[in-house]
């Protein structure tokens, strides 16, 4: 059976509809349990106090509703948001397997939401929000019901092609409650770190301005998102808009993904392999895997310097994992249209994503025989497309009128990144095998037992890791998401594996206990430092009192000029330095995080001891005038106490020791000698080409 079939087609006759029925059902059930379990999911994440007792990860006192219902509340939320799309994938297109029919389901929900959302709040003048943004989803999957309806009642055929494939669904669902049960505390209770309430406020400026990109009025929150790493904005908004601005609403996300990414894994080991089927102790290997894989980049991802948070990175780069591997799927399977859906949502959602668009059609050309050029051909018109969005829309952008795309990823910083090399950082090769279980990466020293997509896939993760392991500043095990969880393709297709299940079995579990021992955070307990601060402080003004709160909201209105003015004058308050040691001596951390925990309630009684206040409305109430900038400035009332928070040490690098990556190496910049070799490709490359190095 060719590989662009594999099993997906087997057996798949006539229509349907007890499946149409059946997703009907389903997402009639999700509406009703989101609307009914609303208000308990708010109550869980307001219970945060909760996650600062002695025993977090276990509060049997509230199991039903830590462990049961909310987690039926995400799941349904998360089921309800994709429903658009997974019902015009069931109707419209080719036949699709439980991979194909997920992954399309969720590009086309993107583009319906879009559209739908914009055109409501164009058309009404409300920011849809809470039960009422539950109302206009309900809306969209009735909606797309209606056209299904109306699709197979003039007798067309259902388009999927399910047989064998119910597992995949099953585990899916299963890792996500699994993931949410085992972690609970650290998804709804946790501190933001910087890039956490950085997601919060992207997804925020969406909401508010249905354009995901600052004005200079932002301040230095305008460089991220850029125009390649912004399609995780979307999704998180969906979270955002209806639970409101809590930290789960941001982290939900990455336990969605996880159950789209099962499938697609599921459906990379079977394709093209006759009667191929992944029993369950394999689909048991695989679930724990991805549960290490959780637990090592939740914890020990990122750049924060006292804990792990999952937006960013962990939620967006597993995003990156479905668009990546289901444009391979596709590719495999000769699906043209998802090719260029998936293609573009991989440019979209990482600054690397174009390396993929390079990396995979050229270890095809490497490995496939015969040589599937029309495909190819398909694969080069896509990196065209790419190119078009990174030089030519943001021409266009510019020339309507819109804010521009963030520049952190700009083609100055990434040469940045890329002038300084190194050849023996050993510790990144446990960066991309260790979070996966050790075996996968192994596998692919087993190239004369691959087949060719194995082979494929060996040459994309190598390159891809590659890339990351020669760059000598600013990377971190986040960089190595795209390479980790390919190998595991690579493994269950393996003719050895085959061969040799029994022992290999054993082998894998045996070494995902090792890496789970190793990718152990030194530190489990919930953080709560930031939100203390944020209790000390309180904002007043017209920027940041711009409107009454909505549903959900944390926030008292939204202006892009507030961000400006807490970043800047919070982040002097604790200000950020660099070097090694410094964050074993005092605090500092991320302004944007305080400001958020500044907007919860008071505890009775809380001191306030910082004032951010239009500098005409000060009183001597407000304390000594320490900062200002445009007009407001920040007061304190007592110095003694702000002594005391600026001196306060906090454990530092609380995730797994194996995953540290010193300051000096995440800031550090320029040529070195000594214990850590980097090397300056400039000078060499001048030299070369006759170049003066002044």
């Amino acid at each position: 059976m060719s590989d662009r079939v594999g099993v997906v087609g087997a057996g798949a006759t006539g229509a349907r509809p007890r499946e149409m029925v059946a997703l009907a059902l389903a997402l009639t059930a999700s509406a009703f349990v989101v609307w009914a379990g609303l208000g308990m999911l708010r109550d869980t994440l307001d219970s945060w106090d909760l996650g600062l007792g002695p025993t977090p990860y276990w509060l049997p006192g509230h199991a039903l509703q830590l462990y049961l219902v909310t987690p039926a509340v995400a799941f349904a939320t998360s089921l309800l948001l994709l429903g658009p799309g997974l019902i015009l994938s069931a109707v419209f297109g080719r036949e699709k397997g439980a991979a194909a029919w997920l992954v399309s389901g969720l590009a086309i929900s993107l583009l319906v939401h879009i559209a739908v959302t914009t055109a409501f709040e164009f058309a009404t003048g409300i920011t849809a929000k809470g039960t009422g943004y539950l109302m206009l989803v309900a809306a969209m999957n009735i909606g797309c019901l209606a056209v299904a309806g109306v699709r197979l009642s003039a007798g067309a055929r259902s388009r999927l092609a399910l047989e064998g494939q119910g597992g995949d669904l099953i585990a899916g669902a299963i890792l996500f409650w699994l993931c949410l049960v085992l972690f609970a505390p650290k998804f709804y209770w946790e501190n933001f770190s910087g890039d956490g309430s950085g997601s919060l406020q992207f997804a925020r400026l969406y909401i508010a301005e249905l354009w995901p990109f600052w004005t200079p009025e932002a301040g230095p929150i305008r460089n991220a998102p850029g125009l390649t790493m912004v399609l995780f904005v979307i999704p998180e908004s969906w979270f955002v808009r209806l639970w409101g601005e809590w930290e789960f609403s941001v982290r939900a996300p990455l336990l969605m993904y996880l159950a789209l990414l099962y499938p697609v894994l599921a459906q990379l080991i079977r394709t093209g392999r006759n009667h191929a089927v992944i029993a369950i102790s394999d689909a048991t290997l695989i679930v724990g895997a991805l549960l290490l894989y959780v637990l090592a980049n939740v914890y020990s991802g990122g750049y924060h310097i006292y804990f792990g948070d999952s937006p960013m990175p962990a939620a967006r780069e597993t995003l990156s994992l479905i668009c990546f591997l289901g444009y391979a799927l596709f590719f495999i399977e000769d699906r043209r249209w998802l090719m260029l859906a998936t293609g573009v949502m991989t440019h979209l959602v990482i600054p690397t994503g174009g390396l993929w668009l390079l990396m995979w059609p050229a270890a095809v050309f490497l490995t496939f025989r015969p040589i599937p050029w029309a495909r190819l051909i398909v694969a080069a018109g896509i990196v065209g497309v790419a190119g078009f969005i990174s030089v030519i829309l943001p021409k266009i952008i510019v020339g309507v009128g819109l804010p521009f795309p963030g520049d952190e990823f700009g083609a100055d910083n990434i040469v940045t990144r890329l002038r300084f090399v190194t050849f023996a950082d050993w510790g990144r090769f446990a960066f991309w095998a260790v979070p996966a279980g050790i075996l996968p990466a192994l596998f692919l020293l087993t190239w004369p037992k691959q087949d060719r997509i194995a082979r494929a896939l060996t040459l994309a993760a190598l390159g891809y890791f590659l890339f990351f392991y020669f760059q000598a500043y600013r990377v971190l095990l986040h960089h190595f998401i795209p390479a980790m969880i390919p190998p595991l393709v690579i493994m269950y297709r393996s003719e050895l594996w085959t061969r040799h299940q029994p022992a290999l079995r054993i082998a894998a579990a045996v070494l995902i206990f090792v890496s789970v021992w190793l990718s152990w955070p030194r530190q489990m307990k919930m953080h709560g430092f930031e939100r203390v601060i944020g209790q000390h402080v309180v904002t007043e003004g017209p920027i940041f009192e711009s409107a009454e709160r909505g549903d959900g909201d944390r926030f008292r209105g939204f202006d892009e000029k507030a961000l400006d003015i807490a970043h800047i004058l919070l982040g002097n308050l604790f200000k950020t330095t660099y070097g090694e040691d410094d964050p074993k001596e005092r605090f500092f951390g991320a302004p944007l995080v305080w400001w958020y925990y500044s907007e919860f309630p008071k505890p009775e009684g809380q001191v306030i001891n910082y004032v951010l206040k239009p500098l005409d409305e000060a009183t001597e109430l407000d304390g000594t005038l320490f900062d200002q900038k445009d007009g407001y400035g920040l007061f304190i009332r007592d110095m003694g106490l702000y002594e005391d928070h600026a001196g306060t040490k906090l454990p530092v690098d609380t995730g797994a020791a194996i995953y540290v990556t010193p300051r000096t190496v995440i800031f550090g910049h320029g040529a070195k000698r000594g214990e850590r070799f980097v090397f300056d490709i400039v000078p060499p490359i001048k030299r070369l080409l006759g170049m003066n190095q002044n």
